[in-house]
């Protein structure tokens, strides 16, 4: 039951948003009665919460996807792969389809769990991409490498950037082209910084 009041509290905040959802709406769609949700949660605030947590184990669990390689077996081609793989492309991409779910939950959120499914996020990529451009280094495949300061600081634009757009008024409806594209091009002035900054030396 418990799992089931969650999935259509996550639909009735999807459809009216957060202010206009009710323990009332949420019973309606369940079919129980207010009462019977009680039993489960305190109220609209904690079933809010634990859907804001369960998708943020989602977006962590996307991105050990994105990350689940063993640097030290790949080749060098397979390397520069990744490179131009446009990592927060495909998490964007896997966002996309729940944009208005996650307008109404960053929206809303009181920011305490916002601020640790961010350190978290930003620490696993940060983690990943330092040895990444370390293994490139190594290799002879780029003339440098990058600070954890610098790739920390790379991670938390992209993830903002991906934040402040799904938190746009303009993306209730879903996200606009312009939107888009606007986020496309500005991964591509990182990207081509990013093989300008560490001189890699195989371009695709």
């Amino acid at each position: 039951m418990r799992d089931n009041i969650l999935n259509n509290a996550l639909e009735v905040f999807t459809q009216y948003g957060y202010e206009n959802t009710s323990m009332r709406k949420i019973a309606a769609r369940t079919g129980i009665t207010p009462g019977a949700i009680y039993k489960h949660f305190s109220g609209k605030d904690e079933i809010f919460q634990i859907i804001f947590e369960n998708c943020g184990q989602e977006l962590l669990q996307i991105t050990d996807r994105l990350l689940s390689y063993d640097l030290t077996k790949l080749t060098d081609d397979e390397l520069i792969e990744i490179f131009y793989s446009r990592m927060s492309i495909k998490t964007f991409s896997i966002l996309e389809k729940n944009f208005a779910l996650y307008h109404v939950l960053l929206n809303n959120d009181s920011g305490r769990y916002m601020s640790h499914l961010k350190k978290e996020y930003i620490g696993k990529c940060t983690g990943f991409l330092k040895s990444y451009y370390d293994e490139l280094y190594n290799r002879g495949i780029t003339s440098r490498t990058l600070s954890v300061q610098i790739i920390n600081l790379l991670s938390l634009t992209e993830f903002s950037s991906i934040c402040e757009i799904i938190m746009s008024d303009s993306m209730i409806n879903g996200i606009s082209d312009d939107f888009k594209n606007a986020f496309m091009e500005e991964m591509d002035i990182i990207l081509h910084g990013l093989e300008a900054e560490l001189g890699l030396k195989s371009e695709k």
